[in-house]
């Protein structure tokens, strides 16, 4: 029988068969029990990204098994950002305009603004939205950024402090999050299915880029799954691209051709992040610590 390969660890199912796990820029909380190990299970990344003018969006979505009171998300960012939950289904309809049947490849392995803390660490906003508790951040150290992590329940492991750093020095700023604790008991269920609200971030960039250094500090491999709209796609080492036009058709579809197929239909999220429609392009790889130690560029902005 034949499969649709989404690239998630352990999971290569049928497509429209239940989800498989979800991933994205996350720093796993250590175990207080056994310190130095992640006290979930996060494995994977998937992301999607585009650019409207000189502004990146990021849109990131997240399943693991675990504690919601143990998970942090720290995704740096070139300039200041805006953080909210994207509504509808963008993953989903991703999925759908980007499936084609083949058989599994074998892929390569390789609030309100705040003065500045004790850390060196300027909390610029602190939100609410949705399940999340949410700290836009600016640091003079990555250390100095880690301490206040780890005090005000952002929770990370020590291997990040070194990728944190490479960031600080590029004055790049920072986007901390968490589950509301108010909100953990009814987020424990979306986050084990993967149906919680993904998070959207945005930011005045001059490369359309996935920081893919911060996650380097998370022990084992990670399976990736980015989704990346650009005029000329790119290639990189270790990733399997597919690529697929997009051209408006009515007025909440897409004709979607590519690799032989044709999922032209109705995706009403996309149609309203990419009125324009454009050439979308999935990249899959899995990757170890060291294959994650710097970041990805998919265009000049």
């Amino acid at each position: 029988m034949k499969k649709w390969f989404w690239v998630l660890p352990l999971f290569c199912v049928a497509f429209l068969a239940v989800r498989p796990s979800l991933g994205c820029i996350c720093i796993p909380r250590d175990n207080p029990d056994n310190p130095g190990v992640p006290d979930i299970s996060m494995p994977e990344q998937r992301a999607f990204l585009y650019a409207h003018g000189g502004t990146e969006h990021m849109i990131l979505s997240v399943q693991y098994n675990g504690a919601p009171s143990e998970f942090a998300w720290v995704i740096p960012t070139e300039t200041r950002a805006k953080v909210d939950v994207q509504a509808g289904a963008p993953f989903h309809e991703l999925w759908d305009a980007t499936r084609v049947p083949v058989r599994a490849p074998k892929m390569a392995t390789a609030s309100a603004p705040g003065g500045a803390a004790p850390e060196g660490v300027v909390v610029l906003e602190r939100k609410e939205a949705g399940p999340y508790d949410i700290a836009i951040l600016q640091a003079s150290s990555g250390g100095g950024l880690y301490r206040w992590l780890q005090k005000n329940g952002f929770s990370t492991q020590p291997s990040v402090r070194e990728a944190l750093d490479s960031y600080v020095e590029k004055d790049w700023y920072f986007v901390a999050a968490r589950i509301r604790p108010a909100k953990q008991k009814q987020a424990g269920a979306s986050l084990q299915n993967g149906t919680i609200a993904p998070l959207h971030i945005s930011y005045k960039a001059s490369e359309l880029t996935y920081p893919l250094r911060v996650t380097s500090g998370n022990p084992g491999t990670s399976d990736m799954e980015l989704f990346v709209v650009t005029d000329d796609p790119v290639d990189h080492a270790s990733f399997r691209r597919t690529s697929f036009e997009m051209t408006p058709r009515g007025k909440t579809g897409f004709k979607v051709i590519g690799e032989s197929t044709d999922n032209s239909g109705n995706y009403p999220t996309l149609r309203k992040l990419l009125p324009k429609g454009g050439t979308l392009s999935k990249y899959t790889a899995t990757l170890t610590a060291a294959q994650r130690s710097r970041d990805l560029s998919f265009a000049t902005l």
